[in-house]
């Protein structure tokens, strides 16, 4: 089914039930596995060695070169096999890194997108369950797994998403819990890690792509919400597995980075609770940093607030698939 047919489909009133009858007709089952590399081409190319022994066979590696060192990129190129690159002129954050593969794959007529962490690395039959989960459902939209660390292979990173009520920061379910099964089968969820999200096709079609202005963090929370308020579920099943070295692109900046999808979180999906959270950042972060003179720090915590407010006027969401 073409990405008309899709969108065909949802233009009048038995949109929804003809979207699942289309769908449970369709025998295809293409699979685009997006990674995105930034300078860390030994973890990308260890990702891609353990993507080689999946027993899902319809699928192609796309990794998305985010503008790395001309030696990362050179590393990777050499070394990657047959998996597709796409070589950006900047660095697209974890956001557009993924939209830059799911274009391409959407391009090319894939059915799924499997967006998988480049520091991370996957049970041999994740993809195959992954894409059982969606199969058992035509309305699912998206499908995730159970994360690990990698450190510490029987503790949970991850199994799912969900939304703080009172402040609406994400959360991520069975965090540091070892496995004990409590996982296991098909759960709704509010959202899905983008370390390891299987997306159909035909939902980026109607709900669109990861929101640019993110940058990273957050954009798979947005993503998630989306898809939910458009009727798609969002799901995760516990018999799909990966391992997360957890080595973020962002190193030390990386909370600053979380606090920064956050507001813009909060800006597209809560905007009441704007206001309180930037200046709850404010007397918590900056100003303490502020007052004892920790001049780095508290340039760090402006920054997110210039940082927010730059990409909010000046970067565009880049939704269109």
């Amino acid at each position: 089914m073409t990405t008309s047919a899709y969108q065909l489909s949802l233009t009048d009133q038995g949109a929804f039930v003809r979207r699942s009858e289309e769908l449970t007709n369709s025998q295809s089952n293409r699979v685009a596995i997006v990674l995105v590399n930034w300078n860390n081409s030994a973890d990308t190319l260890d990702c891609i060695k353990s993507l080689g022994s999946l027993n899902y066979q319809d699928s192609v590696i796309v990794v998305v070169e985010n503008h790395s060192r001309p030696d990362e990129y050179s590393a990777l190129q050499s070394q990657c096999g047959e998996a597709v690159i796409l070589r950006q002129k900047r660095n697209l954050g974890f956001a557009g890194g993924c939209n830059a593969g799911i274009r391409w794959a959407l391009r090319n007529g894939f059915d799924y997108i499997w967006l998988v962490n480049n520091d991370a690395e996957v049970a041999p039959d994740s993809l195959q369950e992954l894409v059982h989960a969606m199969k058992s459902d035509p309305n699912i939209g998206i499908a995730g797994g159970v994360m690990y660390y990698w450190s510490d292979p029987e503790r949970i990173q991850t199994a799912g998403g969900f939304m703080e009520s009172q402040t609406k920061r994400g959360g991520m379910l069975g965090q540091d819990e070892l496995d004990t099964g409590q996982f296991s089968g098909v759960r709704d969820v509010d959202y899905v890690s983008g370390g390891m999200l299987l997306v159909r096709s035909a939902a980026i079609a109607e709900v669109g792509l990861m929101d640019e202005r993110f940058f990273m963090y957050y954009e798979d929370t947005d993503w998630g919400i989306r898809m939910r308020e458009s009727g798609w579920r969002v799901v995760t099943t516990g018999e799909a597995k990966s391992w997360h070295k957890d080595k973020a692109s962002a190193g030390t900046k990386k909370p600053y980075f979380i606090q920064h999808g956050y507001f813009m979180f909060l800006y597209k999906n809560s905007r009441h609770r704007l206001g309180s959270a930037l200046r709850l950042y404010a007397s918590h972060q900056l100003r303490p940093h502020l007052t004892r003179r920790q001049w780095r720090l508290a340039w760090a915590d402006a920054k997110v607030y210039w940082m927010f407010l730059t990409r909010l006027a000046f970067v565009k969401a880049n939704l269109q698939p």
